[in-house]
Formats: structure tokens, sequence, C-alpha cells
């Protein structure tokens, strides 16, 4: 069980001043929210029910921070993998997206997979890392 009140009043106004920055990172914001939420006496259940997370994320976020602080929280960690894809593909895969509204991935797994020949999983995508960037 995670206790209540382990911020020290300079940690939690750091985290507060994140959440309510516009331009602060969503994810970094969403991180600190929880930790915040945490402080105040919430349980990882009750905070991962708020922001339509698994309770297991919500305390390995905790666990970040109580073992890096600000900068593991802040840290994003994600790199994402390298595209399968070609250029010529993205572009393309693009412009067949801004040409309609797709509701959901597999639409999309659907389209790559018959017009380009790549199959991907559900959660792993096409192998393309953020396709259309000027979006």
């Amino acid at each position: 069980m995670i206790r209540n009140n382990f911020l020290s009043p300079a940690e939690r106004l750091k985290l507060e001043c994140c959440v309510r920055i516009q331009r602060e990172d969503h994810g970094v914001a969403r991180r600190a929210n929880a930790i915040l939420l945490l402080d105040d006496g919430e349980n990882c259940v009750q905070i991962a029910k708020f922001l339509y997370l698994d309770d297991d994320t919500i305390r390995s976020w905790y666990k970040s921070y109580r073992d890096g602080g600000w900068e593991a929280l802040a840290l994003d960690g994600w790199k994402g993998g390298k595209s399968r894809m070609t250029s010529d593909q993205e572009t393309v895969l693009c412009d067949w997206l801004q040409a309609r509204f797709c509701r959901s991935t597999a639409e999309i797994r659907t389209y790559i997979a018959a017009e380009f020949g790549l199959d991907s999983s559900h959660s792993g995508g096409s192998g393309v890392e953020a396709p259309c960037r000027e979006i």
C-alpha cells in the first residue's frame, strides 16, 4: 500500500505546476497527476479508473518517481521502432488516412497489409513511426 503525504511541499508544487501548464507533454502531466492523487490518499485502482489505465501502470509510475524523482517521471522512455515502410509508402498511407475517418486501427492494419504486404500486430501497429509528421 502506498501511504499518502509522501511528497515534500517543493515536490508537490513542481508536480502541480506540471499538471496546470497547458504546454506540458500530456503523458508527463498524466503521470504527475497520478502521483499527486496518490499523495492525496487515493489508491492505485481508483486512479487507474479515473485515468482509464491499468492499476499496475499507476504503481510503476509511483515506483519510477520514488526511485528517480521528477526526472524519472518526466522521461517517457518510449523509443518506438524503426519503420518497415519506405518513405513513399508512408506518404501513400498519410494520403489515404487524410481522405477518411478510420474507426479502428484494424482498418489501417488491413489497408497496410493489402497495399504494402506488411503484417502487423494489434499493439505493434505497422512499424510506422509517426508517418504523418505534419499533422
